[in-house]
C-alpha cells in the first residue's frame, strides 16, 4: 500500500494494547504508519500487584500514584515499539460501562486519528474489561460516523481486526471457536515487543522474571503461525469482508510458502526469546 495507514490499537487494559499486538504496531509504526494506542482504564484495580496486597494486609492503594506507574509503564513499552500517540481514558476497569460519555470519548479519539484500521479484543471475550471495551468501541464507531462536532468530521474506520487469543478458558469464549484469518508475522520484531512487555514490572512482567518468555512463546509462537511457516505471529479475526478488485492473496505468504524447503524450517524454527529468562542483580 503506498499511502500511510491510520492505525488505532484499543486495548481493555494498559498492557492489552501490546500483549496482542505490539508486534503489529512495531511493524506499522517502522513503515511510517500513524499508530495510536488507546486504552480505557487505567488498569489498577484488576492488574496491580499492590491490590493483591491490599486485600492481604488492609492497608489501601495510592490509586493516584498507580495509575501514573501504570501509564508510564504503557508509555515506556509504547515507546519500545515506535508509538509516540498514547491515551488513556482514566476509568476504572474494575467495573467498565458501556455508557453514553465513554463511548462519546472514544468516538472523539476516532474522529481525531482517522483510524482506517481499528484492533481490539473478540466480541466474546469473557474476560469484562476486554469485552466492554470492544462493544464500547463498536458503538462509539457507529457515533463516530454519525456526529459532527467542532473541528472533527465524522469517519468510521474499513476495517476492524479482533484478537484471537482467548481471555479466558471458559465456556463464553471456547463456544465461538476463533480461527484466524489474517496472520502478521512478528519474528524480526519480537524481542523489541519482549523488551516492550518487559516494561509492565507491576503485571510481574520484567528482566528478573521469566513471564515474559513464558507468555511470548504461548501466544506469539501460536500453531497458527507455525503451519503457515512463521516461528511467531500476531493472530486477528477480521470484523467485515474485505473488499478486493480480484481475489487476494497473500504476497508475503507465497514468499514463505516459495522458500526451499530447508530454509522454510530452519526459519520457522527459530527460538528467539530465551535471552529473556531472569537477569541476577
Amino acid at each position: 500500500m503506498s499511502e500511510p495507514l491510520s492505525i488505532l490499537n484499543v486495548g481493555g487494559h494498559p498492557k492489552d494494547v501490546v500483549l496482542y499486538a505490539g508486534g503489529t504496531m512495531a511493524k506499522h509504526a517502522a513503515r511510517g504508519d500513524r499508530v495510536c494506542a488507546l486504552t480505557p482504564t487505567y488498569g489498577v484495580s484488576l492488574h496491580q500487584m499492590a491490590t493483591a496486597e491490599a486485600v492481604k494486609t488492609g492497608i489501601s492503594v495510592d490509586v493516584d500514584r498507580a495509575k501514573r506507574e501504570r501509564l508510564d509503564e504503557l508509555r515506556a513499552a509504547c515507546a519500545e515499539l515506535g508509538v509516540t500517540d498514547v491515551r488513556c481514558l482514566d476509568y476504572d476497569d474494575s467495573i467498565p460501562i458501556p455508557d453514553r460519555d465513554i463511548i462519546t470519548q472514544i468516538s472523539e479519539v476516532i474522529r481525531d486519528v482517522r483510524p482506517d484500521i481499528i484492533v481490539t479484543h473478540h466480541p466474546n471475550d469473557s474476560v469484562v474489561a476486554h469485552g466492554m471495551a470492544t462493544q464500547i468501541v463498536l458503538a462509539a464507531m457507529v457515533h463516530s460516523s454519525t456526529t459532527v462536532s467542532p473541528g472533527l468530521q465524522p469517519h468510521y474506520p474499513m476495517q476492524v481486526f479482533f484478537h484471537t487469543q482467548i481471555g479466558d478458558t471458559d465456556l463464553l469464549e471456547l463456544s465461538v471457536p476463533r480461527i484466524p484469518d489474517t496472520l502478521i508475522d512478528i519474528t524480526d520484531v519480537v524481542k523489541t515487543k519482549a523488551r516492550a512487555m518487559n516494561h509492565f514490572k507491576s503485571q510481574s512482567y520484567g528482566t528478573h522474571s521469566r513471564l515474559q518468555r513464558k507468555t511470548g512463546e504461548m501466544i506469539d509462537a501460536s500453531i497458527y503461525g507455525f503451519h503457515n511457516h512463521a516461528p511467531y505471529s500476531e493472530t486477528f479475526v477480521s470484523y467485515k469482508p474485505g473488499m478486493y478488485e480480484y481475489l487476494p492473496l497473500s504476497e508475503y505468504g507465497r514468499k514463505l510458502n516459495n522458500m526451499p524447503y530447508e530454509e522454510q524450517f530452519a526459519y520457522k524454527m527459530q527460538m528467539l526469546l530465551d535471552e529473556f529468562e531472569p537477569q541476577s542483580d
